[in-house]
């Protein structure tokens, strides 16, 4: 058996297999006479049959089976021998074959993973943002949890600072009912809606009243009303964005006192004494959260800088293979539709397992289990629920042996291994923001 092969510019390969008839017919007349032996013919005793009948029935078919077997074996051990990275699996070329002849030659498409070469090293200066808690930030959350932690009582009156409770009914322009939609109750503070003349509208209405809502143009950003109003993603593609509010219910809300009993209740009896002591806890929480951020950005920095990186990808050889995975594989013009895509989700591929391995990144077991068990904690903690060791074993253990929750901690580790090479391997060009800026920016770049 001569095997060989062929590759193009742009890493679109053929691998030709040329067979002769004595590269298997001693398996194939091994494999007939136990067939022979085997067979139980009608008007022969088992294992009496004459050999010209086997060879009859089974010879084609048996033939064929060892050809199959010869060119797997082949295939794998050339790929193994030439060390040829290959995307995707080889795919057999249409051709007559006459398996009888005394010598035949099956060929295969490939294609080659391209070879590239990395732009990493402490020459490369990269943006990193260091995201900053401001004054404004600070009281604002300090508002919140005042809030949270504060007292709501029912009142006659409308105050800015007040909560509106009602029925929301979805209406059309002509603020008529929507067919088919039911009323939602749901709250609306005073506070979260930005268009003054509303506002002020909504601080003159007295229970039983109406007031007309557009979802879209009368609130904060950060208020979505229809989510509030818990409409399901189908509802909300479907809605006008128009609500009636009827008010039924006036709350009043009286932030908490900011003392001791609320610092208890925050940190823990003792932990913290003072509001600057609060304050430089929730600062420290922010810096916490916003690193997240910050490193987020940055690794999809680096994911830009990196995705520059020029290779060849097989593209002819791919688009052909993705037309043949399965009963509903794409036809070719879905394929070329969807090709942008898939050729920077196969850039990042290839690029992934070349940093993981030339940078020893690996996800090891040991390391996986720890890190589960450390989300496990985490998580419980959240809830209040301090863990000892065993019993977040044994959590974090029935949690990876689901395979999907197990594959996602594994790529969370792994990211976590790539931002740590990413920060060393790289130079930072640190900038400092606030988180407003920083939203900014980061929206700017999607």
């Amino acid at each position: 058996m001569n095997v060989s092969h062929t590759i193009d510019a742009k890493n679109n390969g053929v691998i030709s297999i040329e067979i002769a008839q004595s590269d298997f017919s001693e398996k194939v007349e091994k494999s007939l006479t136990d067939y022979r032996k085997r067979a139980n013919i009608p008007g022969f005793r088992q294992g009496m049959a004459p050999m010209t009948m086997i060879r009859k029935q089974y010879e084609s078919s048996v033939r064929v089976d060892e050809v199959n077997k010869l060119l797997q074996d082949g295939l794998y051990n050339y790929l193994e021998s030439e060390k040829l990275e290959i995307l995707g699996q080889p795919l057999p070329m249409p051709s007559q074959v006459d398996f009888m002849s005394e010598k035949f030659e099956v060929k295969f498409e490939i294609g080659v993973a391209p070879s590239f070469d990395l732009d990493i090293s402490e020459k490369v200066k990269l943006p990193y943002v260091e995201i900053e808690p401001t004054k404004s930030v600070l009281d604002e959350e300090v508002d919140n949890i005042r809030n949270r932690y504060g007292k709501m009582s029912e009142v006659e009156a409308v105050g800015a600072e007040d909560i509106l409770f009602g029925g929301f009914q979805m209406v059309d322009k002509k603020g008529q009912p929507v067919e088919g939609t039911e009323v939602k109750e749901g709250r609306v503070g005073v506070k979260s809606i930005s268009d003054k003349k509303v506002a002020k509208a909504a601080i003159a209405m007295t229970k039983g009243e109406t007031l007309e809502l557009n979802a879209s143009k009368h609130f904060m950003d950060s208020f979505a009303l229809e989510e509030v109003l818990g409409l399901t993603e189908i509802e909300q593609a479907a809605s006008t964005g128009l609500f009636v509010l009827t008010l039924k219910t006036i709350y009043h809300l009286e932030p908490a006192e900011i003392n001791q009993e609320l610092f208890d209740k925050l940190f823990g009896e003792g932990e913290v004494s003072s509001e600057a002591e609060m304050r430089g806890k929730i600062e420290d929480d922010l810096k916490r959260l916003y690193q997240r951020d910050s490193d987020t950005h940055f690794f999809n920095t680096v994911t830009d800088h990196l995705m520059k990186t020029k290779m060849n990808l097989p593209a002819a050889f791919m688009k052909k293979w993705i037309t043949q995975q399965g009963e509903n594989a794409p036809n070719m013009d879905e394929v070329e539709e969807q090709w942008p895509n898939t050729e920077k989700a196969m850039r990042w591929q290839l690029i992934e397992g070349t940093l993981v391995r030339e940078h020893h990144l690996h996800v090891h077991k040991e390391e996986l289990a720890a890190h589960a068990v450390e989300m496990v904690k985490s998580r419980m903690a959240q809830f209040g629920q301090a863990m000892d060791d065993e019993q977040a074993e044994q959590l974090a253990m029935s949690v990876l042996q689901n395979r999907e929750q197990s594959e996602q901690l594994s790529e969370q580790l792994l990211q976590d291994k790539m931002m740590a090479f990413f920060k060393g391997a790289f130079s930072l060009k640190t900038s400092k923001s606030s988180y407003a800026d920083f939203l900014k920016l980061a929206n700017s770049k999607k």
